[in-house]
């Protein structure tokens, strides 16, 4: 062959928040930015994975594939939400065939739904540790109606999907991609979105403990608006530590900021004490690393790491792919980057149709 053909997909991020596009082009030896954009969604078109404003998800779609002028229409693209079940089980050893005839039997005490009202995936992860005669493997239920939903929207806005991840799968991809050295520690992905945060530990790369809090950023945003009388675009300048501008005592603007994200973070450490002390795990936490539009919240990354007590840290999604300075300004690329992380996550799939 001359030509080696690029089978990277265009990763789509339909978040509550924004919507995501990252272009990524697949040389061989390294990956290389071709497009990244993001644009902002009404506050309720989008509530806890499900589709309250399709009309307004779709315009935003098209307007932002337009302004990034993206030429490719086969997407990667995922969902979160209640409507998402991820569960570790444990069975006895049996081959990839059996276990496809015998899952279906076995979700329904791990799904609170109808078996058939879902999509049902599995990854064999190994052996178990404590019992060589059983292996562990990563169950994934999601909603056909909400994958329905998602994919109309995508066709809607012009697009074919090839491929629907989980966001959890997909900040997945990202990591494992850029930060190679740390896949023997048991690392906590955080991804805080505007309404969900999406909860993901890897015990030497492999996805050991799930969960989703039903409460984002959003929430931090609406009671620092409440407090100082801002619009609501205002109150996300002063969410994300520009206290100067929106409050005559500084002091008392960083105050506010933490007493109003103190809720959320209090549910991220429940959720790691969880794990600390459930039968899944396998030692501590020894790195967090935070993604999302919510990362980016005043000190955030500090009030996680003093209370958690393990080391806490914003993603880079772009730490090993190439961005081009000509194309990019890579201070904006740089601080804008942990909004990405899914979306980039997604833009890493391959599309295997030839």
């Amino acid at each position: 062959m001359l030509f080696r053909r690029d089978k990277t997909l265009l990763g789509l991020n339909i978040g509550s928040g924004y919507i995501k596009i990252v272009e990524l082009k697949d040389s061989g030896s390294v990956h290389t930015l071709s497009s990244f954009g993001l644009a902002a969604l009404p506050p309720d078109a989008i509530v806890d994975g499900t589709i309250m404003d399709a009309s307004a998800i779709v315009n935003a779609i098209i307007n932002l594939a337009a302004n990034l002028k993206v030429k490719k229409k086969r997407i990667s693209t995922s969902i979160s939400g209640h409507s998402v079940i991820i569960k570790k089980i444990t069975l006895p050893l049996m081959d990839e065939n059996t276990i496809e005839e015998t899952i279906h039997q076995e979700a329904t005490q791990h799904i609170p739904y109808d078996i058939s009202d879902v999509n049902l995936d599995f990854q064999i992860l190994g052996p178990n540790a404590d019992n060589s005669d059983n292996m562990d493997i990563i169950l994934v239920a999601v909603k056909k109606d909400t994958i329905n939903d998602y994919l109309t929207l995508v066709e809607m806005a012009g697009f074919t999907p090839v491929v629907v991840d989980v966001d959890t799968f997909a900040l997945e991809n990202t990591f494992e991609h850029n930060y190679e050295d740390n896949g023997k520690k048991i690392v906590a992905l955080i991804d805080i979105g505007a309404n969900l945060t999406c909860i993901n530990i890897l015990d030497d790369g492999v996805t050991c403990f799930s969960r989703n809090i039903t409460s984002g950023s959003r929430v931090i945003t609406e009671q620092l608006q409440k407090q100082f009388s801002l619009s609501y675009e205002q109150a996300e300048l002063l969410k994300m530590g520009s206290p100067e501008n929106f409050a005559d005592d500084i002091t008392v603007a960083i105050s506010a900021i933490k007493e109003a994200a103190f809720p959320l973070i209090n549910e991220i450490i429940k959720a790691i004490d969880f794990f600390h002390t459930s039968a899944v795990a396998d030692g501590r936490i020894e790195k967090i690393v935070l993604s999302g539009g919510g990362a980016k919240t005043f000190n955030i990354i500090k009030d996680i790491k003093n209370k958690s007590g393990i080391e806490t840290e914003l993603v880079d999604p772009f730490r090993n792919i190439m961005v081009p300075e000509k194309y990019f300004d890579l201070e904006y690329i740089r601080e804008i980057g942990p909004i990405a992380a899914v979306a980039t996550g997604l833009a890493l799939r391959k599309d295997e149709v030839s």
